[in-house]
C-alpha cells in the first residue's frame, strides 16, 4: 500500500476523531478570563505576558512576522502574544498547567526562545508554557537510555528544555567535547532537534535528531514519560526525532557527545572569479568530484549567489571543514584558487559563524528550500537555471550543504532510518534556499501583504519547483504558504507521524502552523477559502 493511500486513511480517521471537538478558549473569551486561575497558582506561578522583543522574554520572538498571501494570512509578533505564562521549573509544573488547561478547555502554547520562522510558538491569548528557565546541564561518561539495557554506554549530555546553544558550547569546550547544534547561539536545542536539527558539521556527526538518545516528555493529559528507542514509548521517541513540535512538552533531552576535533576543523572562504554562472559552474564541478570521492563528510557551510550577505553578481564560498587539517583542506580546494582555508581556534562555535542575538525587525516576505542530489548538479543546465533564480531574487540565493546528510560519515548516517524527517535528507547533498527578508519591519494586524512581493515569491517558488520537481524541504525553514507541507517536510513518514499524534495527543492540544495534525485543528492554518491579504 502506498504512503499516499495510508495518508488518506489516516487523515480520514483524524477528521472523524476531530469532528466533534470544539476550539479551545483564549483571552479575552470569558472562558479564559473567568477560569479559576487561583487554583493553578497554588501549584505554579502564573503571570501575565508582556509583549517583548528578545528571546529571553516570554513574549519575545526572534522574528517580527511572516507575510502570507491573498489566499492565506501571515503572522505578526505584534498580535500573537500569549495572555498568561508559566515559567516552568520542572516537568511537574508542566503537568499541572496542562491538566488545568484541559479541565477548562484553554488553548496552550509552548516556547523556549521563539526562533521559529512561522511563529509556531506564538498563539494569541493562550496559556504559554515557557521552558526557557529549564537550563540544567548534566554530563555523562557512560549513559544508557531508559529501557535499553542491552545498549552500550556512551558519552552524552542531558539538557533542560530551555538550554540554548551558547550555554551548551561553553560547557562542552570546558570538557573538550563536541555537541551537534546550530551556529546561532541563542537558538534552543529542543525546537532545533524536533525539526531535524542540522549544523555545519552534521555530515560528519549527524543531526540533532540522529543524536537524540532520550527525552522527558509531558503529554497533553499531564502524564510525564521518558521516551527512548526502547520500551513502550519508542513510537513517541521516533516522532520526536524530526516530527516537529506536536507531540508533547520536552522538558529535558539527552544527546550523544563526541571528542572535540582539535586541530581538525576550520573554515574555507573566498569569492570565485567570473560572473555567477562561471563561479557556480566551477564550484559544482569541484563539489561533485568531492562527493564522488567520498569526501563530502568533511564539508559544510553555504555558497551565496549575490544577495544581502554575499557579493553582487558573484559566488561567495563560506564553507567549514572538519576531520581534516588546514593543509589537507587547502589541497582539496586547490582548484578553487580564490578559496583559502584557515584552521579554527579552540572556541566553538567560531566567532564568524555565531549569529548570537538576532537584530530586531527581521521580517520574512517568503522562504522556500528544496533538496538536491548529485544527479541534479551533474545536469548541464543546473548551474544556469540556479543563476537565473538568484538573479530574479531580491536577496539572491543560498546553496547550503548543511541541511542534507547524503554521503555523510558512518556516524552521521548510523541512525538515519530511525528518524522521521523527510527520507530525502539522507540521499540529498545540499539544498537550494530562497529567503526574502526585510530589516527593521514590525508588522501589525493592519499590515497588508505586498501584492508585488507575493507575486515575486510565487514565481521564484514555481521556478524552484520546476528545477527540482518533487523535492522535499526542511520543517524548521520551510515555506509558510505550502499547501502540501505534509509531504514536503516528512514524505512517506507522515502517516506514521499522524498515527502517533492521534495516540498521544488525540485532542490536538499541541498544534501549530504546519505541524503534524494541524490541518484539522482550530489553530492558524492553511485555508482554501479567500481571505483578505492581512496578517493575523
Amino acid at each position: 500500500m502506498s504512503w499516499r493511500v495510508l495518508l488518506q486513511a489516516a487523515v480520514a480517521g483524524h477528521l472523524a476523531a476531530a469532528a466533534g471537538s470544539a476550539c479551545r478558549v483564549t483571552y479575552p473569551d470569558t472562558g479564559f478570563t473567568h477560569a479559576p486561575w487561583g487554583e493553578l497558582s497554588e501549584s505554579v506561578e502564573v503571570r501575565d505576558v508582556v509583549a517583548g522583543l528578545h528571546t529571553d522574554e516570554p513574549g519575545g520572538t526572534a522574528y517580527t512576522g511572516m507575510m502570507g498571501s491573498t489566499q492565506m494570512p501571515g503572522w505578526a509578533r505584534a498580535n500573537s502574544t500569549a495572555a498568561k505564562y508559566v515559567a516552568l521549573q520542572d516537568a511537574k509544573e508542566a503537568s499541572a498547567a496542562l491538566k488545568f488547561a484541559a479541565a477548562h478547555n484553554l488553548q496552550v502554547s509552548v516556547k523556549s526562545t521563539g526562533h521559529d520562522f512561522f511563529g509556531r510558538s506564538s498563539k494569541p491569548g493562550s496559556l504559554l508554557l515557557w521552558t526557557h528557565e529549564l537550563n540544567n546541564i548534566s554530563w555523562h561518561d557512560d549513559f544508557r537510555p531508559a529501557g535499553c539495557v542491552q545498549s552500550e554506554g556512551r558519552a552524552a549530555v542531558t539538557l533542560g528544555g530551555g538550554v540554548q546553544f551558547r550555554q551548551i558550547y561553553r560547557e562542552a569546550m570546558q570538557r573538550d567535547r563536541f555537541v551537534i547544534g546550530g551556529t546561532c547561539s541563542t537558538v534552543g536545542h529542543v525546537g532545533f532537534t524536533l525539526g531535524g536539527g542540522y549544523g555545519i558539521y552534521s555530515r560528519m556527526y549527524g543531526s540533532g535528531a540522529t543524536n537524540l538518545l532520550e527525552a522527558e516528555v509531558v503529554l497533553a493529559d499531564g502524564r510525564v514519560v521518558t521516551a527512548s528507542a526502547c520500551g513502550e514509548h519508542a513510537d513517541l521517541f521516533r516522532s520526536l526525532r524530526g516530527g516537529g513540535g506536536a507531540f508533547g512538552v520536552v522538558t529535558k533531552a539527552t544527546y550523544r557527545t563526541y571528542p572535540f576535533p582539535s586541530g581538525r576543523h576550520g573554515r574555507a572562504r573566498g569569492v570565485l572569479q567570473g560572473n555567477m554562472h562561471v563561479g557556480l559552474a566551477s564550484f559544482l564541478t569541484w563539489y561533485a568530484d568531492i562527493v564522488r570521492r567520498g569526501l563530502a563528510q568533511h564539508f559544510g557551510g553555504v555558497v551565496l549567489l549575490g544577495g544581502r550577505y554575499g557579493v553582487k553578481g558573484k559566488v561567495s564560498v563560506q564553507l567549514h571543514y572538519v576531520g581534516i587539517n588546514e593543509s589537507q583542506c587547502s589541497e582539496l580546494l586547490s582548484e578553487l584558487g580564490e578559496v583559502s582555508c584557515k584552521a579554527a581556534g579552540q572556541t566553538w562555535p567560531p566567532a564568524h559563524t555565531d549569529a548570537g542575538e538576532l537584530p530586531d525587525g527581521i521580517y520574512h516576505n517568503g522562504t522556500a528550500m528544496r533538496y538536491f542530489t548529485l544527479e541534479d548538479i551533474e545536469s548541464t543546465s543546473f548551474a544556469a537555471r540556479v543563476v537565473r533564480l538568484a538573479d530574479a531574487s531580491s536577496n539572491g540565493l543560498t546553496l547550503s550543504l548543511n541541511y542534507a546528510l547524503g554521503q555523510g560519515s558512518d556516524i552521521a548516517l548510523a541512525s538515519a532510518r530511525e528518524t522521521t524527517v523527510h527520507p530525502q535528507v539522507y540521499e540529498a547533498i545540499g539544498v537550494l534556499k530562497i529567503e526574502l527578508i526585510e530589516l527593521h519591519v514590525t508588522p501589525t494586524s493592519a499590515t497588508s501583504a505586498d501584492a508585488e512581493a507575493v507575486a515575486s515569491f510565487s514565481m521564484l517558488r514555481s521556478d524552484l519547483d520546476a528545477l527540482l520537481p518533487g523535492a522535499g524541504s526542511y520543517y524548521n525553514e520551510g515555506d509558510y504558504t505550502d499547501v502540501a507541507f505534509q509531504s514536503r517536510y516528512w514524505g512517506s513518514n507522515y502517516p506514521e507521524l499522524l498515527a502517533t499524534k492521534r495516540k498521544y495527543d488525540p485532542d490536538n492540544v499541541f498544534t501549530c502552523h504546519q505541524c503534524v495534525g494541524s490541518e484539522h485543528s482550530c489553530a492558524r492554518r492553511l485555508s482554501v477559502r479567500h481571505v483578505a491579504p492581512l496578517l493575523i
